[in-house]
């Protein structure tokens, strides 16, 4: 993923601005900010990506997990360090977008299997409504094509935690250790500035209905 700084705010309002007309509906901004909002939060929506998985990555090496879990991390990182190439700014936004759509739905996912099988989130927040709020900036097909890619994974995952075995006594052994509250385990998340100004600017200047 290109570093951000490479692209500055007022290309990415720029940006929009162009592209504003043409948001899904379901998107409203408020008047006079809103294209500044929703830069702000497309920029906070991609600086997460590295901090959820490293959240992951610890969470694996602490409680010894490897197999698909695993597999699942190491491919959401995959997505960000993937060569792109580039011939213009405008590439590379949209380059950033899509790649940190894909690990965030990914991660999404992955978060929800653990939280639902064994009651262990590791993200302390829910980014369902960000992820769906990206989802409709990269429109359609596209978004829907890769919301169908992470549904194959996501599949693959469910189905090799059903037959591990050993995995559910790992997780409680973790989850005794260290506490059940996600807010506990990463504070360095729920305390993180980026995810506060994220759901700041998304309740209020960026609504989805």
């Amino acid at each position: 993923m290109l570093a951000l700084s490479a692209q500055t705010n007022e290309f990415l309002i720029a940006y929009l601005n162009e592209r504003v007309a043409n948001l899904h509906h379901s998107i409203s901004l408020r008047e006079g900010d809103g294209t500044a909002a929703l830069a702000s939060f497309i920029e906070r929506y991609v600086e997460l990506v590295p901090d959820f998985i490293t959240a992951f990555e610890d969470f694996l090496s602490a409680a010894e997990i490897g197999g698909e879990i695993a597999q699942q991390v190491v491919t959401a990182r995959e997505f960000l360090d993937a060569p792109v190439e580039i011939v213009s700014t405008e590439e590379g936004l949209e380059a950033n977008m899509y790649q940190a759509y894909l690990a965030h739905r990914l991660l999404e996912e992955l978060n929800d299997v653990l939280n639902v099988s064994f009651s262990c989130p590791i993200i302390p927040v829910d980014m369902t409504r960000s992820n769906l709020i990206v989802h409709h900036i990269i429109g359609e097909p596209f978004a829907n094509q890769i919301d169908g890619a992470i549904q194959l994974l996501n599949d693959k995952l469910v189905s090799a935690i059903e037959a591990d075995l050993s995995l559910e006594k790992k997780i409680n052994t973790y989850l005794a250790t260290l506490g059940n509250d996600p807010v506990t385990r990463y504070p360095c998340l729920t305390e993180s500035s980026n995810i506060r100004l994220l759901f700041k600017s998304q309740n209020s200047r960026v609504r989805l209905h």
